[in-house]
């Protein structure tokens, strides 16, 4: 497996989470001279000889990266960080953000059916996304006055944002000491601590601030 520094490997987990295009990770590799020292030699050459342009190596390409030039769970690792900093940088997006940590939740559905990178230590999150501010879900039940009606389950951000931050401060920190390690299988090891306290069936229950709110 190559040896990338920090900065080089950013570029690869922002192209693996869709943040940069196909075209921006090509200009980056051409960009950067390091990297051929960074890469063992056989990988270097697949990637510099890799056809951008074909609709089909695209298709290829993420498999490649994850297998021949960056540590598939040091990248699920930096996607886990980012959702949670973000989680606890943005209350005004407190929505958008716990939607996300759902779908971190849940993991990833293979063809056997199993899930890889479920976090089930992400319970009190994600589980607790606030539905009820969905777009759809609005229109569903207000029509074109779905807009002011979130306006007003916004104003109450704040009043979620508070009950929920230090769960994610909590796993943030685990995630540092090393207390929680996601591995390149989809799996994760976890300390029995954290496990009997993150991992159990009572999940948080979210409090509102009235009952119109409630879940």
């Amino acid at each position: 497996m190559s040896i990338l520094s920090s900065n080089n490997k950013i570029e690869f987990y922002k192209f693996l989470n869709g943040v940069i295009s196909v075209e921006d990770l090509e200009n980056f590799i051409y960009s950067q001279p390091d990297l051929e020292q960074q890469l063992d030699s056989e990988a270097y050459l697949d990637l510099i000889e890799f056809n951008f342009k074909d609709k089909y190596n695209k298709v290829k390409l993420p498999e490649f990266i994850k297998t021949s030039i960056i540590e598939e769970g040091q990248f699920e690792t930096w996607k886990l960080q980012g959702a949670l900093n973000a989680f606890l940088t943005q209350p005004d997006k407190i929505d958008l953000n716990l939607n996300r940590i759902y779908h971190l939740y849940c993991g990833v559905y293979q063809e056997n059916r199993k899930r890889r990178y479920a976090y089930k230590f992400l319970g009190n999150l994600g589980l607790n996304y606030l539905y009820w501010t969905d777009e759809g879900y609005l229109k569903t039940f207000y029509g074109e006055n779905w807009k002011t009606e979130y306006e007003k389950f916004s104003n109450d951000f704040g009043f979620y944002h508070k009950q929920l931050k230090n769960f994610a401060s909590e796993i943030l920190s685990a995630i540092d000491s090393k207390e929680i390690e996601i591995l390149n299988d989809g799996t994760y090891r976890i300390s029995n601590v954290l496990r009997n306290k993150l991992e159990t069936d009572e999940i948080y229950q979210l409090q509102h601030p009235n009952k119109k709110y409630s879940s």
